[in-house]
Order: structure tokens, then C-alpha cells, then sequence
């Protein structure tokens, strides 16, 4: 009887706390609107070079880097992790700036928080109707970006589904990513 009785309790503080997220009490609120703030301002300038510093300033670049080698990981020797997120962190200014115009617009307004395992995620809108949604965890230093949707496209996912293709294509080869990454190819030309 117990048991039952804490499991009642458990659930109903787990719906509580579902509603007051969805009711407007998302504690990542300020965080997401600052992060994307910056993402508009870099949509506007169009360079890569200001969403690779908006990403750097506000997501988990590290955790989105290896996340993005799949199976491939462990092929990713410790030593070269360093110039591996650097890396990275420049194609996905530039996969972000050649999709620019999908992440137009300002004033987010957060329409959504809902808890997904150990994140949270927050849907928002654009003053021009745009919906973002981001995935962001909260560690030691505060709110980190884990991934952001635009258009219904995951950027983490997209990034992924690139790196293995690459490293597949170099017939299992972390090096054959490390070229790819320094070719500085726009994505989506090749």
C-alpha cells in the first residue's frame, strides 16, 4: 500500500511539474531566448564565422562533436578530440550559415518546456512564425545547447548523418572526416 501510495505522489508531481513548464515556468527561458537572440543576429550577418561563435558561446560543442561520429567514436583517438571539436565547430558555423534563411526572424516567444529524459526541451516561435526548438541541459556552468531544430530539421542529427557518411566513404577512416573538415566545403556543395 505503500509503494502504491508514493507512486501516486510520483506521478502526480511529475504531471504538476509538466504543466508548470508548459504553463510558462521554464527555468532554461532567459538562456533560450539569449541563444537565440544570437542565432538571429547571426542569421542576419550570414557569416559562418558568427554562428560558430554563437555555438561556441552557448552550446555543448564538444558533446554535439562527438555525438555527430555515431558508431565511428571510438575511432576518434583522445589525442586529436581537441582539433576535432575546433573543427567541427567551423563546419557547423557554415552548415548554419548555408541555412541562414531558415533561421530568420527575432523576438522568440517560448511556446513549449517539456522535460525529455536528463534535458529540457523548448519550443519557441519567431516574430516572422519560425519554430526553434532547442535541447539544453544544465551542468555545473549552467544552461548548454545539446541540439537545435529549425524548419524541423535537427542539427545534430544532419551533422551525424554527414560525418559517418564521410567517414564510410574513406572506407572507416577518421581521416577521411579530418579532410573532409578541413576542406572547408560549404555544405551541401559536395
Amino acid at each position: 500500500m505503500l509503494r502504491f501510495r508514493v507512486a501516486v505522489i510520483a506521478m502526480a508531481l511529475t504531471l504538476f511539474a509538466g504543466a508548470e513548464a508548459r504553463a510558462g515556468k521554464c527555468e532554461a527561458e532567459s538562456f533560450v531566448l539569449s541563444a537565440g537572440n544570437a542565432f538571429f543576429a547571426a542569421a542576419r550577418s550570414g557569416s559562418a564565422q558568427a554562428f560558430s561563435s554563437a555555438a561556441s558561446r552557448y552550446a555543448d560543442l564538444r558533446n554535439i562533436a562527438l555525438v555527430a561520429l555515431g558508431q565511428h567514436r571510438k575511432k576518434l583517438p583522445k589525442a586529436r578530440e581537441a582539433e576535432y571539436v575546433q573543427l567541427a565547430q567551423a563546419y557547423m558555423g557554415r552548415f548554419m550559415a548555408g541555412h541562414s534563411a531558415r533561421m530568420s526572424g527575432s523576438n522568440l516567444e517560448i511556446v513549449d518546456c517539456a522535460v525529455s529524459g536528463k534535458a529540457l526541451v523548448v519550443k519557441a516561435k519567431s516574430s516572422t512564425g519560425k519554430s526553434l526548438a532547442f535541447r539544453v541541459s544544465k551542468g555545473s556552468g549552467g544552461y548548454r545547447v545539446q541540439d537545435v531544430s529549425v524548419s524541423s530539421f535537427w542539427l545534430a542529427s544532419q551533422l551525424r548523418g554527414k560525418f559517418v557518411r564521410v567517414i564510410n566513404s574513406g572506407g572507416g577512416d577518421i581521416d577521411a572526416l579530418f579532410a573532409f573538415l578541413r576542406s572547408g566545403k560549404v555544405p551541401g556543395k559536395g
